[in-house]
């Protein structure tokens, strides 16, 4: 390589890898793809021919919708442990294999939300009675849902244990705003016990107001997101069907814990109020 050829401009860089200038300031910011070289007095920066192959390859792992911590996470291996990078790209196409048959339930149920087709599903409904419960208020990612979730139903029996209290049925989650790749919630962790307690290290103990509510059962696939998404629009368009109300925001009834071995059993409880039910 000559000294005329041994450093390549952004723009050059750029064309040879389909990369913008956005791009190539983007993945250079997070340690992606840093230029080899920077001019003090200019500006400008150079990249090495040999830094082409990285340039393409998040080329194709962005144009295939990738995260940018999962591109960086996959190039980041390819430059100790290129057996452990092939690895991650796997684990990405099955997620992404997973995502897209979640999206095409999704849809489905979008579908039917917009021909006002009655699909198949059965919806319960329940009278619950005010009872006490232990809670705690938690904001996260939906990734982050199910070991939040495992956390802190296990503290919350803990705590329950040491103030004498019992627990009177099955945890569950009340959703004050939605859990989604664009919202953190927050989520209210909830146990229902046997008594109340002195408040302690951000756990509430209340009695929780009871009412008409419906409920749709879920298991396995069913509670995955956003595939679970559907069952909310299934049970809030069946309320809305009974001339009834939704009141308060909707929950779900964890039978098992999704730390679980065996797939994940719940309940969509929406509360509601009046209707022909």
């Amino acid at each position: 390589m000559t000294a005329h050829d041994e450093w390549m401009t952004a723009g050059r860089f750029g064309a040879e890898t389909l990369l913008s200038a956005k791009a190539l300031r983007i993945y250079a910011a997070r340690g992606m793809l840093q230029p080899r070289r920077v001019d003090e007095s200019t500006g400008y920066r150079y990249y090495s021919a040999d830094q082409v192959p990285t340039g393409w390859l998040i080329a194709l792992l962005r144009s295939a919708d990738l995260s940018l911590d999962r591109i960086a996470a996959i190039i980041t291996a390819a430059e100790d442990d290129p057996a452990a990078a092939v690895a991650l790209l796997d684990d990405a196409i099955q997620a992404m294999h997973r995502r897209n048959e979640s999206n095409a339930v999704v849809l489905t149920r979008a579908r039917l939300h917009l021909t006002k087709e009655t699909p198949m599903f059965a919806v319960e409904t329940a009278i619950e009675a005010d009872r006490p419960v232990m809670s705690v208020m938690r904001r996260m990612a939906p990734h982050e849902m199910d070991e939040v979730i495992h956390t802190e139903v296990g503290r919350l029996r803990d705590l329950a244990a040491r103030n004498g209290l019992r627990p009177t049925g099955d945890p569950f989650g009340v959703f004050h705003a939605p859990v989604t790749d664009d919202s953190d919630g927050p989520l209210e962790i909830v146990l229902p016990v046997d008594g109340l307690m002195d408040e302690a290290d951000g756990v509430r103990s209340y009695r929780l107001t009871g009412g008409q509510v419906a409920l749709r059962h879920a298991e396995g696939r069913e509670t995955f997101f956003p595939e679970i998404l559907a069952l909310y629009d299934e049970v809030h368009a069946w309320i809305v069907d009974a001339g009834a109300t939704p009141v308060g925001p909707p929950r779900e009834i964890w039978h098992n814990s999704p730390r679980d071995d065996e797939p994940l059993r719940l309940t969509v409880a929406w509360p509601f109020a009046g209707g022909n039910v």
